[in-house]
């Protein structure tokens, strides 16, 4: 059954119901980053504050207020020449654009507890993934789902993706997605607002509620946050997580799932941090949030975040060798290892996952060699073996509904296999044990540790995808992380990305119309 689900705006009404999301991505488009070119190091307009891009409709950032000082804080900003652009209720804050030097004196100004640089960032990489593969069957097999007898309970449980978007693909049935608004600067082109054009999304969709995935009797709120060429920014992530939590039991959802395969470098405590503040909202509103550790390498310096927040679950990936048998398990080498404060809570398979391909999307047209048959990719990164415990979580609340995020945390962690001889800042409590999990005692489960208290002078985040992939003229794994200043706008520009290659005749509403996704439709009310 699809749900239809009313659009969420600010604004007055619109004609198409996008509200927000259709006057975010026209400032986006903008600032130089339309969907079809890519936003990074190499974008057109003048460097500002620690690497922010701006012309002249400023400096995107977001503002965080003390209690009851909204207002006050709204008039130093028209004051400084500076406009709200969309408000963030779940960490008391807002996203605006102001001129670049005026931010200090925003910082500065009564009322604001922190003013946080929003940065672009795009995810690319140049190596062909040769790994034997690992299929979802090995991953049910290997995580225990497929010891479990099937859920009797009649309450399905939704887990929100909050990624590139979702292509309709063999593997998704017709009832297994619908669509949360589109935070992405693709959300003003109908042929590709909640698409996937990337590929990641989709991928991690398949993994966690596809066809022989890990929980195919769940459902994915499609909550695309990043566009065409794997763009995103913090205040789009956080726009993202705060719609997720405000909508997560209306218009017939169930949201209890979070899944976030972005990560930026941690930058001092994440008590500071305005993405962790917004997942542990969510977290405290009961949704479990699961985050992929980071493809730092197992020498990197920590957890990327939001990761690095102790409340949620911090995924690290296993390399499986393609097989089911544990003996030959081992942390694949682009896991990022932790520190004595914080290290990943468990890991489960991320290296060679074969899952959806989503045919001429760019990992698709860059990684020929990925492809598996006709309908499959290799995929390999914490993204994916997030997507795995993602899955787990829901098969957990599919059996123990009454469970809270910090009961399903507990029994995922008790649960756990240890793998032998690894450091335990490499794997945490071990290898995701599903089955385990869900016959495991929740009693006592109560984390305490400090929450975000403020989102401090943070000058910018810097968002990415999680990727992986082989590199045959190196270490196995030497492209473990991608940068934008390798894909200048001169190699992904528009010419190789425009309307006539996704537009409407390719994916238009002739061939995934409302009738197989009609939770694509967004009415003009507010949530």
């Amino acid at each position: 059954m699809n749900t239809r689900i009313v659009g969420w705006q600010t604004g007055g009404p619109t004609d198409d119901g996008l509200g927000w999301t259709r006057r975010y991505a026209a400032g986006l488009i903008a600032t130089g980053c339309a969907a079809a070119s890519l936003c990074g190091a190499s974008q057109a307009g003048a460097a500002t504050l620690d690497g922010a891009r701006s012309d002249e409709s400023g400096v995107r950032v977001v503002v965080l207020t003390e209690p009851g000082a909204a207002s006050e804080v709204k008039t130093t900003l028209r004051r400084l020449r500076g406009e709200v652009d969309h408000r963030l209720p779940l960490i008391a804050g807002f996203s605006a654009r102001l001129p670049a030097g005026s931010i200090d004196a925003l910082r500065d100004a009564g009322g604001v507890r922190s003013v946080t640089v929003d940065r672009r960032f795009s995810v690319r990489g140049d190596s062909e993934p040769t790994a034997a593969g690992t299929s979802l069957a090995q991953v049910r097999t290997i995580i225990g789902a497929d010891r479990l007898a099937p859920s009797t309970n009649a309450e399905r449980v939704d887990v929100a993706l909050i990624d590139t978007g979702i292509t309709p693909v063999a593997a998704l049935s017709d009832d297994s997605v619908v669509n949360a608004p589109d935070f992405s600067a693709d959300a003003g082109r109908p042929e590709l607002r909640h698409l996937d054009a990337l590929g990641h999304g989709t991928h991690l969709a398949g993994i966690i509620a596809g066809a022989g995935g890990v929980a195919p009797t769940a459902r994915l709120v499609n909550v695309k946050v990043a566009d065409a060429d794997g763009s995103t920014s913090l205040s789009q992530l956080l726009a993202g997580i705060d719609w997720v939590v405000r909508s997560r039991g209306r218009d017939g959802l169930n949201i209890r799932v979070i899944q976030l395969a972005f990560g930026a470098d941690s930058q001092g405590s994440y008590r500071e941090d305005p993405l962790a503040m917004a997942v542990e909202r969510a977290w405290q509103r009961g949704i479990v949030v699961v985050s992929a550790a980071g493809n730092g390498g197992n020498d990197s310096a920590g957890l990327d975040t939001p990761a690095v927040d102790p409340f949620v679950v911090a995924v690290g990936a296993s390399d499986t060798g393609g097989t089911v048998a544990p003996e030959d398990d081992a942390i694949a080498p682009f896991s990022s290892g932790g520190t004595v404060q914080r290290g990943p809570d468990v890991i489960a398979p991320g290296a060679g996952i074969v899952s959806s391909r989503v045919p001429d999307s760019l990992l698709d047209t860059q990684f020929p060699a990925a492809r598996v048959g006709e309908a499959g990719f290799r995929g390999s990164g914490t993204s994916q073996s997030s997507a795995t415990v993602a899955g787990a979580a829901a098969l957990i609340l599919e059996r123990r509904s009454g469970l809270q995020p910090d009961e399903v945390k507990a029994v995922l962690t008790r649960a756990a296999k240890p793998l032998a001889a690894t450091d335990s800042l490499l794997q945490g409590r071990g290898s995701v044990d599903v089955a385990a999990a869900v016959a495991a005692s929740a009693e006592g489960a109560r984390q305490s540790w400090p929450r975000t208290l403020r989102a401090g002078r943070i000058r910018g985040l810097v968002p990415r995808i999680e990727l992986a992939v082989e590199d045959p003229s190196a270490s196995r794994w030497g492209a473990s992380r991608w940068v934008a200043s390798r894909w200048g706008a001169s190699r992904w520009g528009a010419s190789s990305w425009d309307a006539s290659r996704w537009g409407a005749s390719r994916w238009g509403a002739s061939r995934w119309g409302a009738s197989r996704w009609g939770a694509a439709e967004w009415g003009n009310g507010t949530p």
